[in-house]
């Protein structure tokens, strides 16, 4: 017989969410969803490209979340993006830091 492997609730539960407050001005959250308990790396960077800050966590499956504040971003305001590392899954959005 034929066996097909459904690999889509594996990939459903990974998800990287929009950071709220955003815009933000002095502090935002990023939440985010594993599969199972995994090393989690956000790397937050300028439009440029250079990394600004990377936080890593020991995250558990399900639903995670990690604060950021102005502080962590050394003075760069505009847009920036943060990518969600975790294992071989990645995931990017952008977020705006108000002046």
């Amino acid at each position: 017989g034929v066996i097909f492997l459904d690999v889509t609730v594996v990939d459903a539960a990974f998800e990287l969410h929009q950071n709220t407050p955003n815009p933000f001005q002095t502090e935002t959250s990023i939440g985010f969803d594993l599969p199972e308990d995994a090393k989690a790396i956000i790397t937050i960077s300028d439009v440029s490209g250079r990394v600004l800050t990377i936080v890593r966590t020991d995250a558990a499956a399900g639903y995670n979340t990690i604060n950021v504040t102005k502080d962590m971003l050394h003075g760069t305001t505009g847009v920036l993006t943060y990518t969600l590392t975790a294992g071989e899954l990645t995931a990017t959005k952008k977020m705006i830091l108000l002046e």
